[in-house]
């Protein structure tokens, strides 16, 4: 259920679709106005508030069944245990950088909340949250069926300022039907070519867009994380973090290289759902009590609880909308939901979140809101 695959339809049409250089046209960009403001969201599919606010986890580190013995001390007790701050080993960019200069929200250590609002705690139900704006309780599976509801990307790209000009990649196969290409125009890989989705793919295919085609906004999607560790590979687990951290120093690096970008540019950063903590091979999984409720014969272990700590999430964001002082408010017991995604996004652009929905998630505290200056 959990588990993601990919499939070959769709995949050669988007391969066609990137080569014929008609992602966000070019044209576009001479129609904009200097200093109109740009997004770029980035999620890393299940990846704990553990792991980016503590570092890499001792239990689960020692622990055979997830890290090898022969692979332990090279490949995880130097890089990751040793190092006196193990969150920056890790994720050095969102601790030294977003963390300085923007905000990185969720460590429960420090009385922080963040949390999905959907009661199923998995991938559709979460990227549907954070897209939309609200949770659709009638999403109860991973599902390969189109998505009913319209996103926060679709409804940018109807208005004539952004038409064209919001992209997406992913390393899902799902990802097409979560923001409905058919019906919003967006274009979506379901893989590349001939083969499965990977970050690496993502990251370079990305990468060219950021740097040619110059999207308005942009979404990009990593999933290794959860691949991994669905798979109990705790130190490729870590791996695909630390490889993720470092996408983020890159696309913050091109971002202000690039006039098209400098100074104009929030970088948005979160996950769509947690793992579990207890029993700690519970890191493995995630699902809410509601989906044992439905399906009772599914890892019956956690009918009555769900699993633990995986509706959890983190939210780290940097760049001219954000405001470090509303990091404040959400610190002192305001929980940061995802369901708050979509109207951020909308409110970097200056664009009125009320006439996409009303009753989405209102934006966090820390993006500022109001009209174009």
């Amino acid at each position: 259920m959990h588990y993601r695959s990919w499939s070959l339809a769709g995949t050669l049409a988007f391969a066609a679709f990137f080569s014929s250089g008609c992602a966000g046209p070019r044209a576009a960009l001479s129609t904009e106005a200097a200093g109109d403001p740009k997004l770029v969201i980035v999620t890393f599919d299940g990846v704990r508030w553990q792991e980016i606010f503590r570092g890499a986890d001792q239990k689960l580190a020692h622990d055979p069944r997830f890290v090898g013995e022969e692979w332990f001390e090279d490949w995880v007790d130097k890089p990751y245990l040793r190092p006196a701050d193990r969150p920056a080993a890790l994720t050095p960019f969102l601790h030294q950088v977003v963390a300085a200069d923007g905000v990185l929200i969720g460590n429960r250590d420090a009385g922080e909340c963040a949390r999905v609002t959907n009661d199923m705690w998995f991938s559709y139900p979460g990227y549907n949250e954070l897209l939309t704006g609200r949770p659709d309780p009638s999403i109860v599976e991973n599902d390969d069926k189109s998505n009913a509801n319209v996103s926060f990307l679709e409804h940018l790209n109807q208005m004539p300022a952004f038409a064209g000009r919001v992209q997406m990649l992913g390393t899902w196969s799902l990802f097409p039907k979560i923001v409905n290409s058919d019906r919003s125009g967006i274009p979506v890989n379901a893989g590349f070519g001939d083969r499965g989705p990977t970050d690496a793919m993502t990251w370079r295919f990305g990468r060219q867009l950021l740097l040619k085609d110059k999207p308005r906004v942009l979404y990009l999607a990593f999933g290794d994380t959860d691949e991994y560790a669905h798979g109990g590979d705790y130190m490729n687990y870590l791996a695909a973090i630390e490889r993720g951290d470092d996408v983020l120093r890159q696309i913050w690096e091109i971002l202000q290289a690039d006039p098209y970008y400098r100074d104009q540019t929030t970088l948005f950063v979160t996950t769509d759902h947690g793992r579990g903590n207890d029993p700690v091979e519970a890191w493995q999984d995630h699902s809410a009590v509601r989906y044992h409720k439905l399906n009772p014969d599914y890892q019956p272990q956690y009918n009555e609880t769900g699993v633990k700590g995986s509706g959890d999430v983190w939210f780290a964001a940097i760049g001219p909308a954000v405001r470090r002082d509303g990091a404040t408010t959400q610190a002192t017991g305001l929980c940061a939901e995802t369901r708050q995604v979509a109207a951020s996004g909308l409110s970097v652009l200056y664009e009125d979140w009320h006439r996409f929905d009303p009753e989405a998630g209102a934006p966090f505290p820390f993006i500022r809101t109001g009209d174009r200056p």
